[in-house]
């Protein structure tokens, strides 16, 4: 038989799997299940292998099914987060985007896979999705959202992996698993490639081996009290509240202030955009703060908004750091609002400030789902991190959880007070030193002892560029890979596997039956 034939002459295998269309199926309901709310972690190691299963076969139109099924999976994972006030028009950018992203890292691997082989194709894969997610943090406005690591918050000592590697660290890591046991259930004779899919099950134990010491590592040193203002005020369907709710609501603001200070914290740090003020009246608001401050003897991190225009809606949203002699610091602008928000975007270099207990800096809300704000911070030296944000019930606590990836990457401490959400506290390990939610009857006011001293890591010293330069290398390596897949060709007894299925692909991207 000509080679030809062996390409074009597909032999019948007995329907003993399931069906291409079950893969795509499987794949989009395991990629919309590992993130977001009701999320189930383990869903993500396996997420991928539905879709390179079905890789390994697709031809012509099948591509347009695969493309669909991602699509859908991330636009699924992504509608989890959409509760009132927030529109179901949020989930096309990040949905797409990450649909998009997760395509081009199949995509890769079926070249390489097709021209290079079954173990060329198993390196690609992680070396290809790491790409992918040190793109969508470096160089979209996605931050944090469609990583692996995204749907992996509670897994803290996985998480550990992001000291020497970031984010993206923990996602090659994943899609190696997912790649090694998409070549055990793909491949003829997996067995031959033992030693390659043990590599992966090493790499994944050590992980989680070095991951629980170092979340045991005892931390020693200096600690300060910080503590969490917050209020549920804030902007709604209708506007802006009226003049009256913001008077009240300062009011309330500065005397959970004063709580915090009873209960001992010396740093007391408002949710994002606590009150609002016209222009006009921010000078007498930061008075009021630094009045607070200097009787109080706390440093108030007051984080407001000023009310630039009503229509169309445009914020200030910043906050003045307030020492506790009563000056102000530094007054900071968000630098990353979310795509839509009405916020005035700032750009001013970050600063660390020295206070009598460490080393502090700060950022608010979404500036903290990208990494670069923590590695900037942690080249400053600082130990302790105020990010005063605003979410809602659609992201609650793992946005507030992401942080702790910050906290991670950067070696220093961080507490975030939420409106609408969970408020929380961690070391430079992620450990959780404190806790509030926003949907209990309390006081709005949370107190938590933080460590003040760095925690020098890997990754907050080289970044991401020698995982960047690692996967390039082992991306150009698999190109130029001599090995050859063993009956690659569509009626060889390599594809045996990947193809018996009850439905396989013919191809032209339609559907045979065994």
């Amino acid at each position: 038989m000509s080679h030809v034939d062996l390409e074009r002459s597909p032999s019948r295998a007995p329907a003993d799997v399931v069906p291409s269309l079950a893969l795509l199926m499987a794949g989009a309901m395991l990629t919309a299940g590992y993130a977001n709310r009701w999320g189930a972690p383990l869903f993500g190691w396996i997420a991928p292998v539905p879709f390179l299963l079905y890789a390994r076969r697709v031809q012509g139109r099948g591509w347009w099914a695969l493309f669909a099924a991602v699509t859908a999976g991330s636009l699924a994972q992504t509608v989890k987060v959409v509760t009132d006030p927030i529109s179901p028009l949020v989930i096309l950018p990040f949905g797409l985007t990450a649909a998009l992203g997760t395509f081009v890292a199949i995509g890769v691997w079926r070249v390489i896979f097709r021209r290079r082989g079954e173990v060329a194709a198993l390196y690609a894969f992680p070396a290809a999705t790491a790409l992918k997610e040190w793109a969508l943090l470096e160089h979209t406005e996605l931050g944090m959202w469609g990583t692996y690591a995204a749907g992996q918050v509670d897994s803290l000592e996985l998480l550990q992996l992001a000291s020497l590697a970031g984010v993206p660290g923990i996602g090659f890591l994943m899609a190696w698993v997912g790649s090694a046991i998409a070549l055990v259930l793909g491949a003829p004779g997996a067995m031959r490639y033992r030693a390659h899919v043990a590599a992966a099950a090493v790499a994944l134990l050590a992980a989680n081996l070095w991951g629980g010491v170092r979340v045991h590592t005892v931390s020693r040193g200096p600690t300060v009290a910080v503590g969490a203002v917050t209020t549920s005020l804030g902007l709604t369907a209708s506007g802006l509240p009226s003049a009256a709710e913001l008077a009240e609501n300062e009011d309330a603001l500065f005397r959970r202030t004063e709580l915090a200070a009873e209960r001992g914290a010396r740093v007391v740090v408002w949710n994002e955009a606590a009150t609002l003020v016209p222009p006009a009246e921010e000078a007498r608001l930061v008075d009021r703060g630094r009045e607070h401050a200097r009787r109080l003897g706390v440093d108030l991190v007051l984080a407001y908004g000023t009310i630039e225009s009503e229509s169309p809606l445009l914020l200030g949203n910043r906050y003045a750091w307030i020492s506790s002699e009563g000056e102000v610091l530094e007054t900071y602008e968000k630098h990353h609002p979310v795509p839509g928000e009405p916020s005035i975007r700032g750009d001013a270099p970050l600063r660390a400030l020295d206070r009598p207990w460490g080393r502090s800096a700060g950022a608010i809300c979404y500036d903290y789902d990208f990494p670069a704000m923590a590695r900037e911070h942690a080249r400053l030296g600082v130990g302790l991190v105020a990010v005063p944000a605003s979410d809602w019930l659609g992201i609650d606590p793992y946005h507030t959880q992401f942080t702790r990836i910050r906290a991670i990457e950067g070696g220093f401490s961080v507490v975030r007070p939420v409106r609408d959400a969970t408020s929380a506290a961690y070391d430079p390990y992620g450990r959780l030193r404190g806790a509030m939610s926003a949907w209990e009857d309390g006081e709005h006011v949370m107190v938590a002892a933080v460590p003040v001293e760095r925690v020098e890591t890997v990754y907050a010293g080289v970044g991401d560029w020698p995982l960047v330069v690692l996967c390039v290398v082992i991306l150009a390596g698999c190109v130029s890979h001599r090995g050859r897949l063993r009956g690659r060709r569509v009626g060889d007894a390599s594809d045996g596997q990947a193809r018996r299925v009850c439905g396989v692909l013919r191809e032209d991207g339609g559907l045979d039956r065994a």
